[in-house]
């Protein structure tokens, strides 16, 4: 029997789609390429999917009644996960709920080392045979690239096919590609010496690619993307669920992440004027879940106790085979990784920082969905994975959004006085991760909300704080504190920070703070013992350190130990596209690192619990 088939209409796109009875709203909306929030993969659990159905909505489902408020249901307001398609209907997404263009950061510090690519090119003139000199082409070729300090190569066997034609067609001149000890393509003499790679840091949140000419060691482009993968959650455990219960779903994210690269080299590459195939190999740093669906490696392990990943080793795959449109014969350098949870990207950290290489003791921290923490000096590095989960990147958060137009970024309090400032100066849509932090650390100042993390009432503020108290609004059962009044919004309705946005706080700010705890206490060292501590990933580098402070984010040092160190896993990256003898460094590094693992540990939990309150 033929499945029935509806008329989904979104708006305000008009894109139409003839979608099969019984699909969701949310499963309906990435067929039609537009991609939702939805952080906790489809489950019902985040809210951030929101749509309206303008006609007709159907009956709100349990998650919708808890995830929604009274006015949204009113509005006609559902959840699209929990939306099952049973007649043709018309939907309006509205803007809030669009997993629209964000600001990615692309800078990051690194250091600088020898040009000592993996990619050469060698234009040689080899002398024709004769009757007194018989060798094989082929040693005919290697003998004169050795000649050019290109010793103990192979030849690649496609290129064995080709290359009796290829000397003799332009005299026994050619232009010799060399990917790490194999000669991989012969082109004329003319070719010249341009050779590129392209450094990629797949990121849970955001990618970023950096063509690099390997003739200077020059970043030439840059590129950048949202993780397209974020429609089927905002975290790697939801997105490992998905490959789980979902027929083809690791093929689906892989498939997602490789367009997304190939998109980005196109970009690169149309800057720079170069074509896509001048690109002969590519770096790749990220977590271990990103590095496996690159790799089509099975990711479910990584979520079950006792959490193992299915290869930690440095990979080089032909291009080809992954799917990126780069030289066909190009490479792919994966990293190598720490752990489960702690991956290449952090590898990348390190080189980009050179803690392995330091007599101070520093502590790297990349603050995420999952917080990453390295610490240590020469002699010793210690890492972890804290669960932050992604409300510092504005999810589950009841009116949280990614650092897109219109995300407020900075709240500051001057007495009664609330200032606001959203990104692009546009009218205020949501509240991003920086704006978030800034709200809690301001309100926790003011003491609207307590160090137990309780927001107070109307009537408690009433006496002290007037201008304050008629900020506080009660809805659903949830007090909250009104950021912008429905009149100052491009949505149409007020943003609040809510008691349910104070927790998630909580929960995330504790982890994060137990986590460096934790490893202090495993290297037996103080916190007065730091010399450093250095912020990498966006929202590092955004946030302002006095709020990280105030609310207990971060370890109370002085302010002027607090270090950005922007995207230092793509510097990372880079720096393992110019220099090939960097991978033997990167192995020892991930091989040495000390991961600790939080779940078994008592003393976490104790030190989390302590963590969720705000200090002082």
């Amino acid at each position: 029997m033929t499945a029935k088939i509806h008329r989904v209409v979104f708006q305000p796109d008009g894109r139409t789609l003839q979608v099969p009875d019984g699909q969701t709203l949310l499963e309906a909306s990435r067929a039609a390429g537009l991609h939702l929030q939805a952080p906790c993969g489809g489950k019902g659990t985040c809210g951030g999917c929101r749509v309206i159905i303008p006609q007709d909505p159907p009956s709100p489902s349990e998650a919708c009644r808890r995830e929604l408020t009274g006015e949204e249901l009113r509005r006609h307001m559902r959840l699209a996960c929990q939306v099952r398609v049973h007649r043709d209907m018309r939907v309006v997404v509205p803007e809030e709920t669009r997993l629209g263009d964000q600001k990615i950061l692309t800078e990051g510090t690194g250091r600088d080392v020898p040009l000592d690519p993996n990619v050469r090119r060698a234009s040689v003139h080899l002398p024709p045979p004769t009757v007194a000199d018989q060798r094989a082409d082929a040693d005919r070729l290697l003998d004169t690239l050795a000649e050019k300090d290109l010793p103990d190569l192979t030849i690649d066997v496609k290129v064995l096919r080709e290359l009796p034609e290829k000397l003799r067609t332009h005299d026994f001149h050619v232009s010799a590609v060399v990917i790490g000890n194999d000669v991989v393509q012969l082109d004329p003499p003319t070719a010249g010496t341009a050779c590129y790679g392209v450094a990629f840091d797949i990121g849970t949140t955001t990618l970023v690619a950096y063509l690099v000419d390997l003739t200077t060691g020059k970043t030439v482009a840059v590129a950048s993307r949202g993780n397209p993968q974020a429609a089927y959650g905002d975290d790697v455990i939801a997105r490992i669920e998905f490959c789980g219960r979902t027929k083809d779903g690791a093929r689906v994210l892989h498939d997602l992440v490789l367009d997304a690269m190939n998109e980005m080299v196109a970009e690169a590459c149309h800057r720079a004027a170069i074509k896509p195939s001048a690109v002969y190999e590519a770096t790749v740093v990220g977590n271990t879940t990103m590095n496996h669906l690159v790799l089509k490696l099975p990711v479910e392990p990584i979520a079950r106790a006792p959490f193992v990943a299915a290869s930690a080793s440095a990979h080089s795959v032909l291009a080809k085979e992954l799917g990126l449109k780069i030289q066909p014969r190009g490479r792919v350098y994966t990293a190598p990784l720490v752990a489960s949870f702690v991956g290449a990207d952090t590898v990348g950290v390190i080189l980009a920082t050179g803690m392995h290489e330091s007599r101070r003791l520093r502590m790297a921290v990349d603050i995420g969905t999952n917080g990453e923490i390295v610490l240590g000096m020469r002699e010793r590095l210690l890492a972890c994975s804290t669960a932050a989960g992604p409300a510092f990147e504005g999810a589950r958060i009841r009116y949280g959004m990614r650092a897109a137009t219109g995300a407020i970024d900075c709240v500051d309090l001057d007495g009664d006085r609330l200032r606001l400032h959203t990104i692009d100066e546009a009218p205020a849509v949501g509240l991003c991760g920086t704006g978030l932090i800034d709200a809690v650390a301001a309100l926790v100042g003011a003491g609207v909300i307590g160090g137990s993390g309780l927001m107070q009432s109307a009537e408690q503020l009433a006496a002290r704080r007037p201008a304050l108290a008629r900020r506080i609004t009660g809805a659903d059962g949830d007090i909250g504190f009104v950021l912008a009044a429905k009149g100052e919004t491009g949505t149409g309705h007020p943003i609040l920070l809510t008691q349910r946005d104070v927790r998630e706080v909580q929960l995330a700010k504790g982890a994060m703070a137990a986590g460096m705890a934790t490893l202090l206490d495993e290297f037996g060292a103080k916190l007065s013992d730091i010399d450093e501590i250095l912020l990498a990933g966006a929202f590092g580098n955004f946030i302002r350190p006095e709020r990280a402070l105030g609310i207990g984010l971060l370890p109370r040092v002085p302010i002027e130990k607090v270090k950005f160190i922007g995207n230092a896993a793509g510097a990372g990256a880079r720096m393992l596209l110019v220099n090939r003898g960097l991978r033997r460094v990167a192995d020892d590094v991930a091989r040495g690192v000390e991961h600790v693992e939080l779940s078994q540990r008592p003393d976490f939990q104790t030190r989390f619990a302590d963590a969720m309150f705000f200090p002082g």
